[in-house]
């Protein structure tokens, strides 16, 4: 291991021999070389310096791959040990993972070693293991807590945070133990050793983040009931208070709460009634009481709700635009529509601040008229909202809702041609989609994107790209993505996103282009926009339960983006955003390995939870495409009374009547998914039929 240790001088800057960066092989040769290594060839032809390299580099990865270690700490260690290849680094902490090493050795590894920052996670988790191995106990910590800044769940920070400090605690190391535990306090609050004024409702949080919810509630009873602490603090806590309920699944609490919120401000009120930041306060408290009463389906007492704001009268702009929006959708839910209409008129009268709540009220207004059948109403204020808005999205909605009156008007062609624009204005929207449904346009196959391979000068990106290290060079890219700003760079990156599988890269970067190239760029680049991940556990649990895997991926890219970390408000976990109470159910039935919420970032049992109920739900339903999506969303219990209360026979108007906005918004994009995942999937032109949504839609 002398050479490890010299290559540990070179890497910290001891040596002033120049460096020659060894630049990547062509793509050509490289795919050459690749084919020859996966096949096994010992006589692999190599030109220059740049081929030897990758020649060796792939071999190494060949080898760790399957478990020979000697072979691959061979080849890594002579990589690793020339000090003009670009991945030398990269080299020397595959050592780290497939080479023995003394203690002597490793302490002179970590003494010198300056690592770069994409390999650090590596570097301090194959640390780890060393340290672990040989008992040094001392480094075991330190490298437990480099580790806690790589870390997305907060179990595995805390776990490793105990670790280092019952280890300094051990090893009588005052000054560590101090350090690990103010670390652990910011990780995770509820482990202060001390509950005061300044960090009480972090506690709380912690407390309901880890699931312990009556502690949270206590703490947030504290703070409440407390005159220390500002109105403003008492709200934020208060909202915190009663969504715990929510979070927790228990309804009826979350309503209870939820009103005690507003009579706890009504109460204020009464002591200082020109206040008017307590005025604006309780009127949202009411709003949101409100809307939690009409949730629970008690049309009646929302209504009375709304009426108390309105004989107030206090409250802004926004607020009391809210309060007529809210009230005129409470009239149309008892098919009020006269009255509704009047009631977004009124809404309409109030100068709102925000672009969303304009669209809104515009767009309850259309829909109103729609209703009550004046269709040519309808045309007339689409005609209208169309030319003040600047949002491409909301236009799309309002012109295919103004194709469906000109229907009604018996003006079929007007109504093709406006369907037929909208489909080719809208290519991977709902609305463009249910344009093409409508006009009987037919949906192209999209094939995969074209990946440009040509090296784009980051020499440490480049040899990453060329030798399959997705994991750092996702990292690398991590660190450069910013500097992606012209157009012509934002496209380049495209491909390096597919490269190196940093999907969530993609998706964002989609949006950073000019509305009018999004549709095209989004074929173009399909692969990395729509990209279908996990390949193999998708298709296994989509074949188990009978599930074209169209629907799985459109579901998962809207619940995390392929994210196995993602962990939502309402306490959602992992690629199919599982809940706990769903998932201890759903394991029970179905054997599934599940102990508690922290497995849910694992994506193999979360895909086969969520395939299994999305498999459920359409037993249930009978293959009805929207309310599969929809109770995947909200609940069966909501989907039996929409159903009861609001569909017609018609499943476009069905949709847009649901009256989660969430729910309403997650059908229409989990079908753009499910339609781009199937033309991603065909090899002839899709045809949307006029009945998609009312018969089994697989």
């Amino acid at each position: 291991m002398k050479k490890i240790l010299f290559i540990m001088l070179l890497l910290s800057g001891c040596s002033s021999k120049p460096i020659h960066p060894i630049p990547t092989p062509s793509y050509e040769r490289l795919s050459a070389i690749k084919g020859q290594v996966s096949q096994g060839s010992r006589d692999i032809e190599a030109v220059d310096l740049s081929e030897e390299a990758a020649k060796d580099y792939l071999k190494a990865m060949k080898a760790e791959s399957l478990g020979d270690k000697k072979e691959a700490c061979k080849l890594f260690s002579d990589l690793a040990d020339n000090r003009d290849f670009p991945l030398n680094q990269t080299a020397l902490v595959h050592t780290l993972n497939d080479c023995t090493f003394s203690e002597r050795q490793l302490k002179s590894i970590w003494k010198e070693t300056i690592i770069a920052n994409f390999l650090k996670e590596s570097y301090f988790e194959s640390s780890l293991v060393h340290a672990e191995k040989l008992k040094m106990d001392e480094f075991i910590a330190q490298f437990s807590y480099e580790l806690v800044a790589y870390k997305a769940v907060q179990s595995e920070k805390v776990k490793l945070l105990q670790n280092a400090i019952a280890i300094a605690q051990r090893l009588n190391l005052p000054i560590d133990e101090t350090k690990y535990f103010l670390k652990l306090v910011e990780v995770s609050p509820l482990y202060s050793k001390e509950v005061t004024r300044e960090n009480m409702y972090s506690v709380a949080r912690d407390f309901e983040t880890n699931r312990q919810f009556e502690k949270a509630r206590d703490m947030y009873l504290d703070i409440i009931n407390s005159e220390e602490f500002t109105l403003d603090e008492k709200i934020k806590t208060y909202n915190s208070y009663r969504m715990s309920f929510k979070v927790a699944r228990n309804l009826k609490a979350f309503l209870e709460k939820t009103g005690e919120m507003e009579l706890f401000l009504r109460q204020l009120l009464e002591d200082a009634p020109d206040d008017t930041k307590l005025q604006e306060a309780w009127v949202d408290a009411k709003l949101n009481y409100a809307r939690a009463v009409w949730t629970e389906h008690m049309n009646a007492e929302a209504r009375l709700l709304l009426e108390d704001i309105i004989e107030r009268k206090i409250g802004n702009a926004n607020q009391m635009a809210t309060v007529y929006w809210v009230y005129g959708s409470l009239h149309v839910e008892s098919k009020e529509n006269v009255e509704a209409l009047a009631k977004f008129e009124k809404a309409s009268q109030y100068k709102v601040t925000s672009l969303d709540q304009q669209e809104n009220i515009q767009w309850a207004l259309v829909w109103n008229k729609y209703l009550i059948k004046r269709y040519a109403d309808v045309v007339s204020d689409v005609d209208r909202f169309v030319k003040k808005s600047s949002n491409p999205n909301f236009f799309n909605k309002l012109n295919f809702w103004k194709a469906r009156a000109l229907t009604k008007l018996d003006k079929p062609d007007e109504a093709k041609e406006l369907f037929e624009a909208t489909a080719a204005n809208d290519t991977f929207g709902y609305y463009g989609l249910v344009s093409a449904m409508e006009s009987k346009t037919p949906l192209t196959p999209i094939p995969p994107s074209a990946i440009i391979t040509d090296p784009i000068g980051n020499l440490i990106l480049d040899w990453l790209i060329a030798m399959d290290e997705k994991i750092f060079s996702t990292k690398v890219l991590k660190e450069i993505n910013s500097q992606f700003k012209t157009i012509a760079e934002r496209e380049r990156a495209m491909s390096l996103y597919a490269q190196t599988g940093w999907y969530q890269g993609g998706m964002v970067q989609i949006y950073n282009f000019p509305m009018k190239m999004r549709d095209e760029l989004t074929k173009k680049h399909i692969s990395v926009v729509f990209p279908t991940p996990y390949q193999s556990i998708f298709t296994k649990y989509s074949d188990k339960y009978h599930l074209p895997p169209a629907l799985p991926y459109a579901i998962t890219r809207q619940e995390s983006a392929f994210n196995p970390n993602v962990r939502s408000w309402a306490d959602a976990f992992g690629l199919m955003q599982m809940i706990p109470e769903k998932a201890s159910e759903l394991s029970k039935k179905y054997g599934i390995p599940y102990k508690d919420f922290n497995d849910l970032y694992n994506p193999d049992p979360n895909v086969e939870m969520g395939v299994a109920l999305l498999a459920e739900l359409n037993k249930m339903y009978k293959g009805k495409f929207a309310q599969n999506v929809a109770a995947y969303n909200a609940s069966t219990a909501a989907i039996a009374v929409w159903e009861k209360e609001r569909f017609n026979g018609d499943y476009l108007e069905f949709i847009e009547m649901i009256p989660y906005e969430e729910t309403r918004n997650y059908i229409k994009l989990v079908f753009r998914n499910y339609m781009t995942y199937k033309r991603i999937m065909a090899t002839e032109e899709i045809l949307i039929p006029e009945d998609f949504f009312a018969r089994p839609y697989n």
